[in-house]
């Protein structure tokens, strides 16, 4: 059982765009949020203005990643590379929504919500394929929570091209207001709407973006480096439909969760 948590001090406080004097992950004075529950921890997240540095930062976190040593189970292979506070408080900035981390996500796609960090950095310093951890028990340790559940936790049968894209065609019509009737953008919705009644109703939102191409799967913004295709991690789905896509460059809204997850330590 992990040790319970302390309660919030006066600096523990959610702090507010903190001084970043390095471009260097391993310079950050984050150690003292490594005991904070995961309110608290969400809650320095929030104001603390890391999104501001993603263009260093997220390669960072990934290279720092791809240093660790895999073992036999996800659990303990945290546990085995989070010896320090900051290693500690590092793997925990993947355990909170991406946009924490990045502020518009599809301008810097390659590190955005389904791209999976910690195996990120396995794959690109160890090179293992994303596939190679389907089976590893305690994957949810690895795993960003929302891919989890979306990847591990879920069966489908992926209905046909023309039949997501009625789905996704009803998801994005506007029900309401002066726009009711037009359908938002494909490029930039992050989920769909009113779909409870299809194929896709009972799975996750992010899957259901993820199956239906929207947001950060969109043709346009997909990268290599996110899972996109439930049933096989490493796969580039067939595009849904004809896009001109852009050269990918790799570059340098869910309310606040109050429950505390537990931690491998």
């Amino acid at each position: 059982m992990p040790p319970p948590h302390k309660p919030a001090t006066l600096d523990q406080q959610p702090q507010t765009n903190m001084l970043i004097r390095k471009q260097d992950i391993y310079q950050l004075e984050l150690e003292h949020w490594a005991t904070l529950s995961d309110e608290d921890f969400e809650r320095n997240l929030a104001n603390s203005g890391l999104d501001n540095h993603s263009t260093w930062l997220l390669p960072q976190l990934v290279a720092h990643f791809g240093r660790w040593r895999l073992s036999s189970t996800g659990e303990e292979t945290v546990r085995q590379n989070c010896q320090s506070a900051l290693d500690k408080v590092l793997w925990r900035l993947t355990r909170f929504r991406r946009s924490y981390l990045i502020r518009t996500q599809t301008k810097q796609p390659d590190y955005g919500q389904l791209t999976p960090l910690v195996l990120l950095g396995f794959k690109r310093s160890q090179s293992y394929s994303y596939e190679q951890f389907r089976e590893l028990s305690g994957l949810k340790w690895l795993l960003e929570p929302e891919l989890y559940k979306a990847l591990v936790t879920t069966q489908i049968t992926i209905p046909a091209k023309n039949r997501l894209l009625q789905i996704r065609d009803q998801g994005l019509i506007i029900k309401t207001g002066k726009n009711a009737g037009t359908q938002r953008n494909p490029e930039a919705t992050w989920r769909l709407y009113g779909i409870q009644d299809t194929e896709l109703g009972g799975v996750s939102e992010l899957l259901q973006t993820m199956l239906t191409q929207c947001w950060l799967a969109h043709p346009k913004h997909r990268r290599e480096t996110m899972i996109l295709d439930p049933n096989d991690w490493d796969n580039m789905p067939e595009p849904l439909i004809d896009v001109d896509l852009i050269k990918p460059v790799e570059v340098n809204n869910k309310p606040v969760s109050r429950a505390i997850r537990d931690v491998p330590w």
